[in-house]
């Protein structure tokens, strides 16, 4: 991970949101991100502050004003105590943290936000060493996620495409992210994207196929269609609003035969509700036609 770390770096040398370095004007706690539990293994505000700056210093962030500054804001930190894994030992403290990189001007994109998760061993009946060890894991592994983030959304499409076949199953992650914002820009990634939804890792599969959703591109509902085949309802029941979306023959056939003859409700209420939203569409593209 340092390694993967180490190159962004490199590379955001020359490229970024702006010139140069992505700097952090200062670091914010956000209201409620101390909950009581963490309170009890010894994590306040100043602890979560400290580590978030320790982190995004490690990986490569750069303090100051910069040319386009952001605030790093820290939130969404939980704490749980996780039974000992399989090879047996102590039991771990578990803490997950947030970390989103604000920029001050309020321009676009916006935030971008990253959670690192981090467990270490409760020894000696000390949760607090333990508590102190695993929020700096899991703020570094939050913030060298935000700097593959920054890398990778300031990279052309094709980059981006080539991205998708990483080793590195975070580098594809944020490939598919960036793709997704790009939306009708991205239509020649769409191939590339298609093939993630057969990816290794089931986070990614979720990425892209809301990817190619916000993309839009028909080609895609055929690939969607088939993934729906193999899954559970609640895939069955996402994909099928999501086709609706996309739209086009294909869609329309396949969410009629949903709500005519799926067996679990909750898919047959999403196909008729995608259904409905693609006539009104139509009827709304139909109206604005003769008015021309």
């Amino acid at each position: 991970m340092r390694l993967a770390a180490a190159l962004v770096v490199a590379s955001l040398a020359a490229c970024s949101r702006g010139p140069g370095k992505i700097h952090v004007r200062t670091v914010r706690v956000a209201d409620g991100a101390v909950t009581p539990a963490l309170r009890e293994v010894g994590i306040d505000e100043a602890a979560l502050d400290d580590a978030a700056r320790a982190a995004l210093r490690s990986a490569g962030f750069a303090f100051g004003e910069g040319a386009r500054p952001h605030i790093a804001e820290v939130s969404g930190a939980s704490v749980r105590l996780a039974a000992p894994n399989a090879s047996g030992g102590a039991p771990r403290l578990e803490i997950a943290v947030e970390v989103a990189l604000v920029p001050t001007d309020g321009g676009e994109p916006g935030a971008v936000r990253e959670t690192g998760t981090a467990a270490a061993p409760v020894g000696g009946g000390d949760p607090a060493t333990a508590a102190r060890a695993a929020l700096a894991e899991a703020a570094q592994r939050a913030a060298e996620s935000l700097l593959l983030g920054f890398a990778e959304e300031a990279k052309p499409i094709d980059k981006l495409v080539g991205d998708l076949e990483s080793r590195d199953p975070r580098v594809r992650d944020h490939a598919v992210r960036v793709l997704a914002d790009r939306r009708g820009a991205a239509s020649a990634a769409v191939p590339a994207l298609i093939a993630r939804l057969k990816d290794e890792d089931p986070r990614v599969v979720h990425r892209a196929v809301g990817a190619l959703a916000q993309i839009g591109d028909a080609r895609a509902v055929g690939p969607l269609i088939d993934l729906s085949r193999n899954g559970d309802a609640a895939l069955a029941a996402r994909v099928a609003r999501l086709i609706g979306d996309i739209g086009g023959p294909e869609a329309e056939g396949y969410l009629l035969t949903l709500e005519a003859g799926h067996p679990d409700p909750r898919v047959r209420k999403a196909a008729r509700e995608a259904l409905g939203e693609m006539r009104a569409r139509a009827e709304q593209g139909g109206a604005l036609s003769a008015r021309k």
